[in-house]
């Protein structure tokens, strides 16, 4: 068994599309739309380590990565997580905490999920002895908000956020230009996270059954809505699955 689970945290869809992902599209595989089964950051960490609910193609609810040959139950003391991510995956988040007790990963670290955490996420994969046989998770936090990649591009944040809450109560506190803002920076950490990713581990480990995918979407103006996991507009659930086990749809 060689898997990797790549999941690029709060991605849309249109935000993987934009991005630079040609040798992920020829040697892994086409972008699938796909929709999640949840909005959420805590309820899709749930979702994907034990009710193995991985995103479903867009009209064919059928992933055959959902089925018994690759469930994360079954393969419970296979697991090498590393993550980058904000305190929803932090070690000291209840929810974690009750998870990480149960002593399901065989290896585990967590990153500050900014200013390198995707470096750091790779060179943490990279040390490790992966053998024949391995199942590992990689999950970066670059692409949830705020969507600081590599270094410090996180001006006007501050103000951004603070006016956010009057925005999504109906206020036009924010513009659709800022939000496109925050939209291409999304994009732009899609694209930062793909490019490392191939060059510095994915490359290498070609050979492995890999998938690409998302835990949620990103409101960014949708119902006059930011965020997510406060609408139910299709922006949150649809998300790219791409992967490049031989299957049909």
């Amino acid at each position: 068994m060689k898997k990797i689970v790549v999941v690029l945290d709060s991605c849309r869809l249109d935000s993987y599309k934009g991005a630079n992902t040609k040798e992920i599209d020829q040697y892994i595989g086409k972008v699938i739309p796909s929709y999640t089964a949840t909005n959420h950051t805590i309820t899709s960490f749930m979702d994907f380590l034990y009710t193995n609910k991985m995103p479903q193609p867009v009209g064919k609810p059928n992933n055959p990565w959902f089925k018994k040959d690759f469930n994360y139950i079954e393969n419970v003391d296979e697991p090498i997580y590393f993550f980058s991510d904000n305190a929803h995956l932090d070690p000291v988040n209840l929810h974690v905490k009750a998870l990480l007790k149960m002593d399901i990963f065989k290896e585990y670290k967590v990153f500050e999920p900014w200013f390198g955490g995707c470096q750091k996420i790779l060179d943490a994969a990279n040390k490790v002895d992966l053998g024949d046989d391995y199942f590992l998770i990689l999950w970066f936090g670059e692409t949830h908000q705020p969507f600081n990649y590599g270094k410090n591009i996180n001006t006007g944040w501050k103000s951004f956020v603070k006016r956010v809450a009057g925005y999504n109560n109906g206020y036009n506190s924010i513009t659709q230009k800022e939000m496109d803002v925050m939209h291409k920076r999304q994009e732009e950490a899609c694209g930062f996270i793909i490019q490392k990713l191939w060059n510095e581990f994915l490359h290498a480990h070609r050979d492995a059954e890999i998938v690409i995918t998302s835990n949620h979407g990103e409101s960014f103006g949708e119902n006059h809505i930011y965020g997510h996991g406060n609408d139910i507009h299709k922006a949150q659930f649809l998300v790219p699955f791409v992967t490049n086990k031989k299957v049909k749809f």
